[in-house]
Order: structure tokens, then C-alpha cells, then sequence
């Protein structure tokens, strides 16, 4: 792992003394940023600018861009993304999930739904996650494709890389999260794009700290790093741990983001590591859920998280704070029961809700 300063924030995190506020200077635009759970267009791209998003995180899908086991890569939604997001100065952290049909049936997975969850793990299926991984660098990576052919967009490389989603959960792992699974998966995703940008940052993929209480499959956060770091020289594989600190109240993320660091920069002894929370949101309304807190509540803990984040990025190391989720979605298409009504924005339309008066606070847009 690299980044000397992440070392000392680590290690001044250990001893439990906290950097005085500001101390750091203001964080950079990247620090702030949203989590999109919809198909992105055009004018969500420019609202985000007006807001001074700094960081969109967005899932780029193996399945929907490699359907087939030859050579026909769609990436065309994708770079409709990375190119609106180059026009506005606005860093993209893809999320590399899902897995094509073809992969999942040279895996001979029978799961139906659930193999576009099975991470490859035969020889065969990781060699073609190797290959999509290679070719996604190559085409968006420094001086990569996608910026050879448009020469007219500002260069905008992504540089850093998040690989999966929630590993610690079954509801995004199948059959069941498993730490040897995601190691290898690991392993073969930094091999397969530092080997065509050796300086890219890999991050692991945002785990939810306490998935279902540990019960029914899930794998505590402090629990699944505890197995990982087991694999000797696992900790090369990549630069950042991401979390996604999940609570009723701020008192509940604040516990869940510290456990991670004491763990990480004193028992597992790895003090450069970096901390993104890759997710953190609540709810505006819809269904009951501790984490739908109203709009007004809804604002209240967007303030109160980010604060938090802000005033003890340099203490804990964190490196991004990321709001789940940019606008809300129908119930049909939401991955969870809050997340519908998680937005910054209204589904119909770009029409905001308290919480983005809250979010424009920290990043200085409107």
C-alpha cells in the first residue's frame, strides 16, 4: 500500500489524539460525492456540477457491458457517464460487480438469479474477470482509449477502482459471503489492472458493518477484515478499505467507522490504509425503517454525518464521504426498503429535497 500521510493519520488514530479542526485545511472537492442507484442523464450530471459533486460512485457492470463470451463490449452507457462526469470536473469511482451469464455458465452455476451474484471463482472464470478488468483500465485508465478517441473532453482518467459490493453480505455475495471467495476475486482484480496502470488505487468493496446483526449469512466488518488480512500479502492487493457505516443515528456510524480503524491500524497492524465510506444515507419517507427519518430528519443526519467526517477525516483517514443515494427510485427497481426515498432529489424530477441544502453546505455549490 502506499500514502505516508494515511500512515501518520492512522497511527495518530491509535494513540486517540485527534488533529484540531481544520487543521488539515478544507478537504478537497473529490471528498464529497454520491452513490446513483438509477440510470444517470445528462441533467444529473450538470446538477451534480452546480452542487460541486466531487466523487460519483457508480456500478459499472460486467454483466451489461461483456454479454457474450465474444469480443462485443458495450460500453456505450458508461461512457456517456465518464464523459458527462469529465465535462464537470467530477471524479468517477466505478464499482465493479455483477457477472455475465456466460461466465456464470462456464462456472456451471445452477442459482438462477442469484449467479449474477456468484463471483467467478474457477480458473476460468477469473481469467475472464482478469480480462474485463484489464480491458475496462486500458480503455479508461491514464492515456486509455475512451480519452484517444475523445480528445475533446478534459482528460479525466479514473484512476481508482472499487471492487464489488457489500462482499460481508449474502444479499450481494451468493451463495454466502466467503472470505477466501473474495481474496481470490481481490487478487485477480489488482493483478489484472495495476498490470496496466501500475499506480491505480484499488479499494475493497463498501461492506456493510454489521449485515443483518452477523446472522443468516452475514459476516461482521471487523469480522471478514480479521479473515482477509489472513492471506499473506492480501494487503498489496489493494490501497483502501471502504464501509458502509449504516445507522439510525450518528452515534451508530461513529461507532461502526472507529471499530474499523482501531482494527485495522492496531490489531491487523496496517497503518497506511486508507478509509472511504463508500455509502452512508437515510431515508426521506416511505416505508417504516429506523433508517427513514423524515425529510427534515432526513437532513438533520446528513449534517450531523458529514460534520463528523469533515472534522475527523484527518484522525481517522478518511479519504471520501459518499451519500447514498443521488435521487430517489421506485420501489420496483430499489435494491432495498429505505433506499427509494434515499435521495438528495425527488424521483420525478430534479426537484430537491432539505437534504441537498445540507449537502451544498459542505461542498460550497447551490
Amino acid at each position: 500500500m502506499r500514502g505516508s500521510a494515511l500512515a501518520i493519520a492512522a497511527v495518530t488514530a491509535l494513540l486517540g489524539c485527534a488533529a484540531p479542526a481544520g487543521a488539515s485545511g478544507a478537504p478537497p472537492r473529490q471528498f464529497y460525492g454520491v452513490v446513483s442507484q438509477s440510470k444517470l442523464h445528462r441533467d444529473d450530471l450538470a446538477r451534480m456540477a452546480k452542487g460541486n459533486v466531487g466523487t460519483l460512485r457508480v456500478t459499472l457492470s460486467w454483466s451489461a457491458v461483456d454479454p457474450s463470451p465474444v469480443f462485443d463490449y458495450d460500453w456505450s452507457a458508461f461512457d456517456d457517464t465518464v464523459a458527462e462526469a469529465a465535462r464537470r470536473g467530477i471524479e468517477v469511482l466505478p464499482a465493479v460487480f455483477t457477472v455475465p451469464g456466460w461466465v456464470s455458465a462456464l462456472e456451471r452455476c445452477e442459482a438462477g438469479a442469484e449467479c449474477g451474484i456468484t463471483p467467478p471463482h474457477t480458473a476460468a472464470g477469473l481469467a475472464a474477470w482478469r480480462t474485463f478488468l484489464g480491458d475496462a483500465a486500458r480503455r479508461y485508465g491514464p492515456g486509455g482509449v475512451f480519452w484517444l478517441l475523445h480528445p475533446e473532453l478534459p482528460d479525466e482518467p479514473i484512476e481508482t477502482w472499487q471492487i464489488w459490493n457489500e462482499e460481508n453480505d449474502p444479499g450481494f455475495f451468493a451463495p454466502a459471503p466467503d472470505v477466501g471467495r473474495y481474496a481470490a476475486l481481490l487478487s485477480a482484480a489488482s493483478e489484472a489492472i495495476r498490470g496496466v496502470d501500475a499506480s491505480a488505487e484499488i479499494l475493497l468493496g463498501g461492506m456493510c458493518c454489521y449485515p443483518l446483526h452477523g446472522r443468516d449469512g452475514g459476516i461482521r466488518t471487523t469480522d471478514f477484515l480479521r479473515s482477509l488480512y489472513e492471506y499473506p500479502g492480501i494487503d498489496a492487493d489493494f490501497d483502501g478499505i471502504a464501509i458502509h457505516p449504516y445507522a439510525a443515528r450518528l452515534g451508530g456510524v461513529r461507532r461502526q467507522v472507529e471499530s474499523v480503524v482501531r482494527l485495522v491500524g492496531g490489531a491487523l497492524g496496517d497503518t497506511e490504509a486508507g478509509i472511504w465510506i463508500t455509502e452512508v444515507g437515510w431515508a426521506s419517507g416511505g416505508a417504516h425503517n429506523r433508517l427513514n427519518r423524515g425529510p427534515r430528519g432526513q437532513a438533520r443526519r446528513l449534517a450531523q454525518a458529514f460534520r463528523y467526517f469533515t472534522r475527523q477525516r484527518a484522525r481517522l483517514g478518511i479519504r471520501a464521504v459518499l451519500w447514498y443515494a443521488w435521487r430517489d427510485v421506485p420501489q420496483a427497481i430499489s435494491p432495498c426498503l429505505w433506499c427509494p426515498d434515499s435521495g438528495l432529489f425527488h424521483a420525478a424530477a430534479l426537484v430537491p429535497k432539505p437534504a441537498w441544502s445540507s449537502f451544498v453546505r459542505f461542498t460550497g455549490g447551490r
